[in-house]
């Protein structure tokens, strides 16, 4: 029978990990999980629960899962974050899976569902997500880039019933924390890309973001949270393209 592998990369998890962990049950065979740092419970909890934890100064999140992966002896790997958990047909369809027969595909993508501060988004441009998670072992890489590395898998690629439920933020305070180390990543790729903005473009894109994600994808039908969650990527967008004018001119100081 095949065995699956679950791959984590974590850092101060411990709020997160015991409702993931619930959602793993009887699905992993085993959970690997490389932690950069973590100041609470985060390695206390997994190493209680069995996992294999090992420490690894963050490098960027492709090479925390790519040695995440390395670490792991499944025959298929499954990549989550502590805040994303399988629905019950997403772990019915793993427990087939480990069943056999063998497939034929070398991965997997996965439908998601997200949830933002509680509520599940229907709407706003947040339904229909999916990502490639799961791969056979040794069949996949993850590839470098600042912000949300990519999965290559090398061979067919199917897709599995089910969803991931990713709990995204609980709190503002959380996503500005995150905002701030994404957004100034974004800035960075942009800017090696040679990417160019101006102060009325950085606005121009925040307010496409929120006019689309609130009223052309619906938004709004999602209440409260809905229009939180079109705010505050209106937020992200700016300060994003504000960080690029930022070191876009920082350049163009240097070179004179």
């Amino acid at each position: 029978m095949p065995t699956l592998s679950v791959a984590l990369i974590c850092r101060n998890e411990a709020a997160n990990l015991p409702a993931w962990l619930v959602a793993l049950t009887g699905v992993a065979d085993q959970i690997v999980a490389v932690d950069s740092g973590s100041s609470d419970d985060t390695v206390a909890i997994l190493e209680a629960a069995g996992a294999r934890v090992v420490r690894r100064e963050f490098t960027g999140y492709a090479d925390q899962r790519n040695a995440a992966a390395a670490l792991c002896t499944g025959d298929w790997i499954l990549c989550l974050d502590a805040d994303e958990r399988p629905d019950p047909q997403l772990r019915a369809a793993l427990q087939a899976l480990r069943a056999g027969p063998e497939p034929c595909q070398a991965g997997y993508e996965l439908n998601y569902q997200v949830f933002f501060f509680g509520r599940h988004l229907r709407h706003g441009g947040y339904a229909g997500e999916r990502h490639l998670r799961l791969h056979r072992r040794g069949a996949a890489t993850w590839i470098k880039r600042e912000v949300h590395e990519r999965l290559e898998v090398r061979g067919e690629v199917g897709r599995l019933p089910g969803f991931v439920e990713h709990h995204s933020y609980q709190t503002v305070g959380e996503y500005l924390r995150r905002m701030d180390v994404y957004s100034a990543q974004a800035a960075r790729q942009m800017a090696e890309r040679g990417r160019q903005t101006s102060g009325f473009s950085a606005w121009g894109h925040a307010a496409w973001a929120f006019f689309s994600r609130y009223l052309l994808r619906l938004g709004f039908l999602d209440g409260f949270e809905g229009y939180l969650a079109a705010r505050l990527e209106s937020l992200y967008t700016l300060t994003k393209y504000a960080r690029l004018r930022e070191l876009r001119r920082g350049l163009k100081d240097r070179g004179k």
